[in-house]
Protein backbone atom coordinates (compact mmCIF):
# COMPACT_ATOMS: atom_id res chain seq x y z
CA UNK A 1 0.00 0.00 0.00
CA UNK A 2 0.81 3.83 -0.62
CA UNK A 3 1.02 5.36 2.64
CA UNK A 4 1.62 9.11 3.79
CA UNK A 5 2.48 9.78 7.44
CA UNK A 6 1.45 13.54 8.02
CA UNK A 7 3.20 14.76 11.05
CA UNK A 8 6.75 12.83 11.92
CA UNK A 9 6.95 13.14 15.66
CA UNK A 10 6.50 10.21 18.14
CA UNK A 11 3.64 8.33 16.79
CA UNK A 12 4.49 9.77 13.08
CA UNK A 13 7.68 8.35 13.27
CA UNK A 14 7.02 4.79 14.78
CA UNK A 15 4.03 4.73 13.10
CA UNK A 16 5.70 5.11 9.69
CA UNK A 17 8.60 3.37 10.31
CA UNK A 18 6.78 0.11 11.71
CA UNK A 19 4.73 0.30 8.36
CA UNK A 20 7.51 0.85 5.77
CA UNK A 21 8.75 -2.59 7.97
CA UNK A 22 6.21 -4.47 6.10
CA UNK A 23 6.88 -3.17 2.89
CA UNK A 24 4.39 -0.71 2.00
CA UNK A 25 5.60 2.06 0.29
CA UNK A 26 5.46 4.94 3.04
CA UNK A 27 6.09 9.25 3.02
CA UNK A 28 6.01 11.24 6.27
CA UNK A 29 5.37 14.76 6.07
CA UNK A 30 6.21 17.10 8.14
CA UNK A 31 6.62 21.06 7.44
CA UNK A 32 10.17 21.32 9.12
CA UNK A 33 12.00 21.12 6.59
CA UNK A 34 15.30 20.81 9.27
CA UNK A 35 13.46 17.86 10.52
CA UNK A 36 13.29 16.00 7.37
CA UNK A 37 16.25 16.63 5.86
CA UNK A 38 17.96 14.89 8.93
CA UNK A 39 15.06 12.31 8.58
CA UNK A 40 16.20 11.51 5.52
CA UNK A 41 19.62 11.20 6.75
CA UNK A 42 18.19 8.61 9.25
CA UNK A 43 19.21 11.30 12.01
CA UNK A 44 16.43 10.77 14.58
CA UNK A 45 15.94 13.65 16.89
CA UNK A 46 14.37 11.59 19.63
CA UNK A 47 15.32 8.61 21.63
CA UNK A 48 13.24 5.10 21.26
CA UNK A 49 14.62 1.81 21.42
CA UNK A 50 14.80 0.63 17.96
CA UNK A 51 13.67 3.39 16.50
CA UNK A 52 16.80 4.89 15.20
CA UNK A 53 17.70 1.26 13.28
CA UNK A 54 14.58 0.81 11.98
CA UNK A 55 14.11 4.28 10.08
CA UNK A 56 17.59 3.48 8.71
CA UNK A 57 16.68 0.04 7.23
CA UNK A 58 13.83 1.31 5.66
CA UNK A 59 15.12 4.42 4.08
CA UNK A 60 17.67 2.17 2.46
CA UNK A 61 15.21 -0.44 1.13
CA UNK A 62 13.23 2.61 -0.31
CA UNK A 63 10.14 2.03 1.51
CA UNK A 64 9.81 4.51 3.52
CA UNK A 65 10.68 8.54 2.66
CA UNK A 66 10.11 12.14 4.08
CA UNK A 67 9.18 15.19 2.56
CA UNK A 68 8.00 18.58 3.28
CA UNK A 69 5.69 18.97 0.10
CA UNK A 70 1.80 17.97 0.28
CA UNK A 71 2.34 17.69 -3.53
CA UNK A 72 4.45 14.30 -2.94
CA UNK A 73 2.00 12.74 -1.05
CA UNK A 74 -1.25 13.07 -3.53
CA UNK A 75 -0.97 9.38 -5.07
CA UNK A 76 -1.78 7.57 -1.69
CA UNK A 77 -4.06 5.23 -0.20
CA UNK A 78 -4.63 5.78 3.22
CA UNK A 79 -3.80 9.20 4.84
CA UNK A 80 -2.44 9.20 8.25
CA UNK A 81 -2.82 11.98 10.59
CA UNK A 82 -0.33 12.41 13.13
CA UNK A 83 0.18 15.70 14.64
CA UNK A 84 0.46 16.68 18.25
CA UNK A 85 -2.41 18.16 20.34
CA UNK A 86 -0.46 19.87 23.25
CA UNK A 87 -3.39 20.86 26.06
CA UNK A 88 -3.55 24.70 25.77
CA UNK A 89 -3.05 27.42 28.88
CA UNK A 90 -6.11 26.04 30.03
CA UNK A 91 -5.61 22.16 29.73
CA UNK A 92 -7.64 21.38 27.18
CA UNK A 93 -6.20 19.96 23.91
CA UNK A 94 -5.19 22.39 21.21
CA UNK A 95 -5.84 21.54 17.62
CA UNK A 96 -4.38 23.79 15.92
CA UNK A 97 -2.12 21.52 14.35
CA UNK A 98 -5.17 19.24 13.10
CA UNK A 99 -7.10 21.87 11.92
CA UNK A 100 -4.31 23.58 9.55
CA UNK A 101 -3.45 19.72 8.06
CA UNK A 102 -7.41 19.22 7.34
CA UNK A 103 -7.49 22.61 5.86
CA UNK A 104 -4.91 21.95 3.68
CA UNK A 105 -5.81 18.54 2.92
CA UNK A 106 -9.33 20.25 1.69
CA UNK A 107 -7.74 22.02 -1.24
CA UNK A 108 -5.57 18.85 -2.18
CA UNK A 109 -7.20 16.79 -5.31
CA UNK A 110 -8.03 13.46 -3.46
CA UNK A 111 -11.98 12.72 -3.98
CA UNK A 112 -12.54 9.26 -1.92
CA UNK A 113 -9.72 9.08 0.18
CA UNK A 114 -9.59 7.57 3.59
CA UNK A 115 -8.09 10.07 6.12
CA UNK A 116 -7.03 8.11 9.41
CA UNK A 117 -6.95 10.00 12.59
CA UNK A 118 -3.78 8.61 14.43
CA UNK A 119 -3.23 11.62 16.50
CA UNK A 120 -5.42 11.79 20.45
CA UNK A 121 -8.24 14.27 19.99
CA UNK A 122 -11.20 15.26 21.71
CA UNK A 123 -14.09 13.91 22.06
CA UNK A 124 -16.17 14.23 18.93
CA UNK A 125 -13.69 15.40 17.04
CA UNK A 126 -13.88 12.82 14.09
CA UNK A 127 -17.66 13.21 13.61
CA UNK A 128 -16.46 17.79 13.63
CA UNK A 129 -14.01 16.76 10.59
CA UNK A 130 -15.93 14.37 8.81
CA UNK A 131 -18.93 17.65 8.74
CA UNK A 132 -15.21 19.98 7.78
CA UNK A 133 -15.06 18.05 4.70
CA UNK A 134 -18.22 17.98 3.56
CA UNK A 135 -18.54 21.10 3.79
CA UNK A 136 -15.97 21.78 1.95
CA UNK A 137 -17.12 19.53 -0.96
CA UNK A 138 -14.46 16.76 -0.23
CA UNK A 139 -16.04 13.12 -0.30
CA UNK A 140 -13.72 11.46 2.14
CA UNK A 141 -14.08 8.86 4.74
CA UNK A 142 -12.72 10.14 8.18
CA UNK A 143 -11.42 7.56 10.14
CA UNK A 144 -10.71 7.18 14.01
CA UNK A 145 -7.70 4.76 14.72
CA UNK A 146 -5.92 5.43 18.18
CA UNK A 147 -2.87 3.97 18.79
CA UNK A 148 -1.49 2.87 22.11
CA UNK A 149 2.32 3.16 22.02
CA UNK A 150 3.85 3.31 25.46
CA UNK A 151 7.25 5.51 25.13
CA UNK A 152 10.25 3.16 25.73
CA UNK A 153 8.18 0.02 23.71
CA UNK A 154 6.48 1.44 20.71
CA UNK A 155 8.22 -0.40 18.50
CA UNK A 156 7.06 -3.77 20.22
CA UNK A 157 3.72 -2.33 20.75
CA UNK A 158 3.14 -1.42 17.25
CA UNK A 159 4.75 -4.70 15.73
CA UNK A 160 3.03 -6.95 18.19
CA UNK A 161 -0.14 -4.95 19.48
CA UNK A 162 -3.08 -6.18 22.25
CA UNK A 163 -5.33 -4.22 20.02
CA UNK A 164 -5.91 -2.25 16.72
CA UNK A 165 -9.49 -0.30 17.05
CA UNK A 166 -10.91 1.12 14.12
CA UNK A 167 -13.41 3.58 14.43
CA UNK A 168 -15.50 3.68 11.05
CA UNK A 169 -19.03 3.59 9.58
CA UNK A 170 -17.39 2.66 5.77
CA UNK A 171 -17.23 -0.58 4.97
CA UNK A 172 -14.12 0.41 2.14
CA UNK A 173 -12.22 2.04 4.54
CA UNK A 174 -12.18 -0.64 7.56
CA UNK A 175 -11.55 -3.05 4.62
CA UNK A 176 -8.50 -1.12 3.96
CA UNK A 177 -6.91 -0.96 7.40
CA UNK A 178 -7.83 -4.21 7.92
CA UNK A 179 -5.38 -4.91 4.66
CA UNK A 180 -2.81 -2.97 5.75
CA UNK A 181 -2.58 -4.19 9.54
CA UNK A 182 -3.36 -8.02 8.45
CA UNK A 183 0.51 -8.29 8.89
CA UNK A 184 0.39 -7.11 12.91
CA UNK A 185 -2.83 -9.72 13.44
CA UNK A 186 -1.52 -12.85 12.02
CA UNK A 187 -1.62 -15.31 15.38
CA UNK A 188 -4.95 -13.97 16.26
CA UNK A 189 -7.27 -11.46 15.23
CA UNK A 190 -6.34 -8.14 17.00
CA UNK A 191 -8.45 -5.64 14.67
CA UNK A 192 -11.86 -4.29 16.68
CA UNK A 193 -14.13 -2.08 14.59
CA UNK A 194 -16.47 -0.02 16.21
CA UNK A 195 -18.19 3.39 15.54
CA UNK A 196 -15.87 6.56 15.40
CA UNK A 197 -17.49 8.04 18.77
CA UNK A 198 -16.83 4.65 20.43
CA UNK A 199 -13.35 4.61 19.16
CA UNK A 200 -12.23 8.18 20.25
CA UNK A 201 -13.88 7.42 23.80
CA UNK A 202 -12.07 3.80 24.16
CA UNK A 203 -8.71 4.97 23.73
CA UNK A 204 -9.58 8.19 26.59
CA UNK A 205 -11.20 5.25 28.70
CA UNK A 206 -8.11 2.84 28.78
CA UNK A 207 -5.34 5.85 29.89
CA UNK A 208 -7.66 7.33 32.11
CA UNK A 209 -8.57 3.66 33.90
CA UNK A 210 -4.78 2.88 34.19
CA UNK A 211 -3.84 6.50 35.43
CA UNK A 212 -6.34 5.20 38.18
CA UNK A 213 -4.86 2.80 39.28
CA UNK A 214 -1.71 4.34 39.66
CA UNK A 215 -2.84 7.01 41.69
CA UNK A 216 -5.19 4.48 43.90
CA UNK A 217 -2.17 2.79 44.96
CA UNK A 218 -0.55 5.82 45.48
CA UNK A 219 -2.92 6.90 47.84
CA UNK A 220 -2.60 3.32 49.55
CA UNK A 221 0.64 4.28 49.92
CA UNK A 222 0.44 6.89 52.23
CA UNK A 223 -2.14 4.65 54.17
CA UNK A 224 1.14 2.08 54.62
CA UNK A 225 3.56 4.68 56.07
CA UNK A 226 0.93 5.41 58.54
CA UNK A 227 0.15 1.91 59.37
CA UNK A 228 3.71 -0.06 58.53
CA UNK A 229 2.54 -2.01 55.85
CA UNK A 230 4.86 -2.47 52.97
CA UNK A 231 3.44 -1.61 49.54
CA UNK A 232 5.74 -4.53 47.92
CA UNK A 233 3.88 -6.55 50.35
CA UNK A 234 0.54 -4.62 49.59
CA UNK A 235 0.76 -5.09 46.07
CA UNK A 236 1.28 -8.70 46.08
CA UNK A 237 -1.67 -9.25 47.77
CA UNK A 238 -3.97 -6.91 45.73
CA UNK A 239 -2.46 -7.99 42.22
CA UNK A 240 -2.74 -11.78 42.86
CA UNK A 241 -6.64 -11.27 42.79
CA UNK A 242 -7.35 -11.92 39.26
CA UNK A 243 -9.96 -9.50 38.80
CA UNK A 244 -7.71 -6.94 38.94
CA UNK A 245 -4.42 -7.90 37.84
CA UNK A 246 -0.93 -6.92 38.36
CA UNK A 247 -0.42 -4.16 36.09
CA UNK A 248 0.16 -0.45 37.20
CA UNK A 249 -0.18 -1.35 40.82
CA UNK A 250 3.50 0.00 41.34
CA UNK A 251 3.43 2.96 44.36
CA UNK A 252 5.66 5.91 43.13
CA UNK A 253 5.70 9.38 42.61
CA UNK A 254 2.99 9.37 40.00
CA UNK A 255 1.97 9.44 36.20
CA UNK A 256 4.01 11.79 33.62
CA UNK A 257 4.84 12.34 29.88
CA UNK A 258 2.05 13.25 27.18
CA UNK A 259 -0.27 10.82 27.48
CA UNK A 260 -2.42 9.92 30.72
CA UNK A 261 -2.02 13.59 32.04
CA UNK A 262 -3.26 15.00 28.89
CA UNK A 263 -6.24 12.31 28.36
CA UNK A 264 -7.37 12.58 31.70
CA UNK A 265 -7.81 16.74 31.63
CA UNK A 266 -9.23 16.56 28.49
CA UNK A 267 -11.87 14.13 29.29
CA UNK A 268 -12.29 16.11 32.58
CA UNK A 269 -13.11 19.36 30.78
CA UNK A 270 -15.23 17.08 28.56
CA UNK A 271 -17.44 16.15 31.83
CA UNK A 272 -17.41 19.73 32.18
CA UNK A 273 -18.87 20.88 29.59
CA UNK A 274 -21.57 18.53 29.23
CA UNK A 275 -22.75 19.47 33.11
CA UNK A 276 -21.60 15.52 34.21
CA UNK A 277 -20.18 15.61 37.97
CA UNK A 278 -16.25 14.20 37.61
CA UNK A 279 -16.01 12.15 40.70
CA UNK A 280 -13.00 9.58 39.83
CA UNK A 281 -11.12 10.89 36.88
CA UNK A 282 -11.34 14.55 39.00
CA UNK A 283 -9.98 12.62 42.15
CA UNK A 284 -6.99 10.38 40.26
CA UNK A 285 -6.13 14.13 39.16
CA UNK A 286 -5.71 15.70 42.65
CA UNK A 287 -4.14 12.41 44.21
CA UNK A 288 -1.44 12.45 40.79
CA UNK A 289 -0.47 16.34 41.50
CA UNK A 290 -0.20 15.73 45.42
CA UNK A 291 2.59 13.31 44.82
CA UNK A 292 4.69 15.86 44.11
CA UNK A 293 3.74 18.03 47.09
CA UNK A 294 3.89 14.55 49.26
CA UNK A 295 7.82 13.35 48.03
CA UNK A 296 8.97 17.10 48.78
CA UNK A 297 7.63 17.58 52.06
CA UNK A 298 9.38 14.72 52.96
CA UNK A 299 12.68 15.54 51.94
CA UNK A 300 12.24 19.11 53.35
CA UNK A 301 11.05 17.56 56.71
CA UNK A 302 14.21 15.12 56.98
CA UNK A 303 16.90 17.89 56.61
CA UNK A 304 16.65 20.78 59.17
CA UNK A 305 18.22 23.08 57.03
CA UNK A 306 18.00 22.72 53.33
CA UNK A 307 19.74 25.80 52.97
CA UNK A 308 23.05 24.11 53.52
CA UNK A 309 22.04 20.87 51.99
CA UNK A 310 22.89 19.12 48.34
CA UNK A 311 20.85 17.05 46.65
CA UNK A 312 21.85 14.10 43.78
CA UNK A 313 18.72 12.95 41.80
CA UNK A 314 19.11 10.29 39.01
CA UNK A 315 16.11 10.10 36.45
CA UNK A 316 14.79 13.30 34.85
CA UNK A 317 12.40 11.79 32.05
CA UNK A 318 9.11 10.86 32.83
CA UNK A 319 10.00 7.19 32.23
CA UNK A 320 12.57 5.23 31.44
CA UNK A 321 14.18 4.22 27.72
CA UNK A 322 12.84 7.40 26.56
CA UNK A 323 14.05 11.33 26.48
CA UNK A 324 10.98 12.85 26.98
CA UNK A 325 10.17 15.05 30.28
CA UNK A 326 6.80 15.55 29.30
CA UNK A 327 4.91 16.47 32.28
CA UNK A 328 7.99 15.16 34.31
CA UNK A 329 7.73 14.85 37.70
CA UNK A 330 11.03 14.60 38.47
CA UNK A 331 11.55 17.91 36.98
CA UNK A 332 8.50 19.57 38.90
CA UNK A 333 10.04 18.30 42.24
CA UNK A 334 13.98 19.83 41.35
CA UNK A 335 11.88 23.07 40.52
CA UNK A 336 9.94 23.18 43.50
CA UNK A 337 12.92 22.28 45.44
CA UNK A 338 15.68 24.04 44.23
CA UNK A 339 15.13 27.34 46.06
CA UNK A 340 15.43 25.37 49.10
CA UNK A 341 18.38 23.59 48.75
CA UNK A 342 22.10 24.86 48.55
CA UNK A 343 22.73 22.73 45.16
CA UNK A 344 20.93 19.98 43.00
CA UNK A 345 23.11 17.72 41.06
CA UNK A 346 21.02 15.62 38.47
CA UNK A 347 21.99 12.75 36.13
CA UNK A 348 19.71 10.96 33.34
CA UNK A 349 20.86 8.81 30.81
CA UNK A 350 19.34 9.83 27.47
CA UNK A 351 17.14 13.86 28.95
CA UNK A 352 19.88 15.41 30.08
CA UNK A 353 20.28 18.22 27.40
CA UNK A 354 16.43 18.03 27.30
CA UNK A 355 16.57 19.23 31.13
CA UNK A 356 19.14 21.56 30.32
CA UNK A 357 16.43 23.22 28.03
CA UNK A 358 13.71 22.85 30.44
CA UNK A 359 15.27 24.24 33.77
CA UNK A 360 17.88 26.71 32.14
CA UNK A 361 16.30 29.44 34.66
CA UNK A 362 17.17 27.58 37.76
CA UNK A 363 20.68 28.48 38.59
CA UNK A 364 22.10 25.94 41.38
CA UNK A 365 21.94 22.94 39.62
CA UNK A 366 24.35 20.77 38.61
CA UNK A 367 24.73 18.78 34.97
CA UNK A 368 26.19 15.55 35.18
CA UNK A 369 27.50 13.43 33.00
CA UNK A 370 27.94 10.59 35.31
CA UNK A 371 25.44 9.22 38.21
CA UNK A 372 28.80 8.99 40.62
CA UNK A 373 30.29 11.68 39.61
CA UNK A 374 31.50 14.10 42.66
CA UNK A 375 29.07 11.82 44.74
CA UNK A 376 31.14 12.79 47.99
CA UNK A 377 29.95 16.22 47.75
CA UNK A 378 25.74 14.99 48.32
CA UNK A 379 23.94 14.81 51.13
CA UNK A 380 21.46 12.43 49.99
CA UNK A 381 20.44 10.72 46.72
CA UNK A 382 16.80 10.78 45.56
CA UNK A 383 15.62 8.27 42.75
CA UNK A 384 12.99 9.71 40.17
CA UNK A 385 13.27 7.50 37.08
CA UNK A 386 12.91 3.13 37.17
CA UNK A 387 16.19 3.25 34.88
CA UNK A 388 17.58 -0.32 35.23
CA UNK A 389 20.75 0.77 35.61
CA UNK A 390 19.70 2.61 38.87
CA UNK A 391 18.19 -0.82 39.98
CA UNK A 392 21.63 -2.57 41.40
CA UNK A 393 23.97 0.42 41.79
CA UNK A 394 26.93 0.80 43.87
CA UNK A 395 26.61 0.93 48.01
CA UNK A 396 30.18 0.88 48.33
CA UNK A 397 30.17 4.42 46.05
CA UNK A 398 26.59 5.83 47.46
CA UNK A 399 28.55 5.45 51.06
CA UNK A 400 30.10 8.73 50.59
CA UNK A 401 26.69 10.03 50.61
CA UNK A 402 27.20 12.72 53.75
CA UNK A 403 23.62 11.66 55.10
CA UNK A 404 23.73 8.15 54.24
CA UNK A 405 20.38 8.76 52.88
CA UNK A 406 18.60 7.37 49.86
CA UNK A 407 14.99 9.04 48.86
CA UNK A 408 13.36 5.70 46.51
CA UNK A 409 11.00 8.34 44.65
CA UNK A 410 10.20 4.63 42.12
CA UNK A 411 10.91 1.95 44.92
CA UNK A 412 13.33 -0.33 42.70
CA UNK A 413 15.45 -0.60 45.31
CA UNK A 414 15.19 -3.03 48.01
CA UNK A 415 14.99 -1.41 52.04
CA UNK A 416 17.16 -4.71 53.15
CA UNK A 417 19.97 -4.58 50.78
CA UNK A 418 20.34 -0.78 51.35
CA UNK A 419 20.26 -0.81 55.07
CA UNK A 420 22.46 -3.84 55.41
CA UNK A 421 25.14 -1.32 53.47
CA UNK A 422 24.54 1.24 56.41
CA UNK A 423 22.17 3.39 54.04
CA UNK A 424 19.19 5.26 55.48
CA UNK A 425 16.16 4.13 52.78
CA UNK A 426 13.24 6.01 52.38
CA UNK A 427 10.67 4.62 49.86
CA UNK A 428 6.90 5.18 48.84
CA UNK A 429 4.50 3.07 51.47
CA UNK A 430 7.59 0.96 52.45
Amino acid sequence: MKVSIIGSGYVGLVTGACLADMQNNVTCLDIDEDKVKSLSLAQVPIFEPGLAELVKKNIDLGYLEFTSSYNNILDTDLFFICVDTPNDSTNKPNLTNLDAVCKTLSQLPIHDATIVLKSTVPLGTNNRITNFFLASGLAVDVVSNPEFLREGSAINDFMRPERIIIGSSSTKSVQKLQTLYRPFSRKSNKIISMSPASAELSKYAANSFLATKISFMNEIAEVAEKTGANMHEVRQGVGSDSRIGDQFLYAGLGYGGSCFPKDINALIHFQSDQGIKSNILQATHEQNSSMEYFFTKKLLNYFPDPSKTKLLFWGLSFKPNTDDIRESIAIKIITALAPEFLSIGVYDPKSLQNAKEEMELIPNLLYLDNKYEQIDEYDALVICTEWKEFWNPDFSRLASLKSKAVFDGRNILSRDEVEENDLLYFGIGT
